[in-house]
């Protein structure tokens, strides 16, 4: 039988899948009570505002800039993505929701490799882990996506 110490030491050395672990959990949790609230009647919009009104820490000094950028950038990434997340789950399954989710990081890369913020080169192993790894995240999507509308 293990001891304790030999437990913590397995533990700090798996720390970072844990957490990922742990993220992907509040993930799916959110989306359960979002889709649970919002069949309640709750208006995805209200829901959205209620969400974003949570104070920053260490915010820095506001300028008329500053406040600009904010704005911008709340209301075309934070914004525009949450309102089209709880218009969806509206209209769909929680568990739909939460499995979609999943394609953000293949459509940020994409984004980055259009703008050439991302080198992808299939002659070296990370340049093909990129492009596999994100080919597995869409059929993934996609086939959790065919096989939801066939049953």
């Amino acid at each position: 039988m293990k001891s304790l110490v030999e437990y913590v030491s397995v533990m700090e050395s798996h720390k970072p899948y844990i957490a990922v672990l742990f993220v992907q959990f509040v993930y799916a949790g959110m989306a359960l009570f979002s889709k649970a609230a919002i069949a309640k009647g709750m208006n995805p919009f209200v829901f959205v505002v209620y969400r974003q009104l949570l104070p920053q820490k260490n915010a820095p000094p506001l300028s008329y800039g500053l406040l600009c950028k904010i704005f911008l950038v709340s209301f075309c990434g934070l914004t525009l993505s949450l309102n089209l997340y709880y218009v969806a789950i509206n209209n769909t399954t929680a568990t739909f929701a939460a499995a979609t989710t999943n394609i953000i990081p293949v459509i940020t890369f994409i984004m980055a490799a259009l703008l050439r913020m991302e080198t992808v080169s299939i002659k070296d192993v990370p340049g093909i882990a990129k492009l596999i790894g994100s080919a597995i995240a869409v059929s993934g999507a996609l086939v959790f996506a065919f096989v939801r509308d066939l049953l």
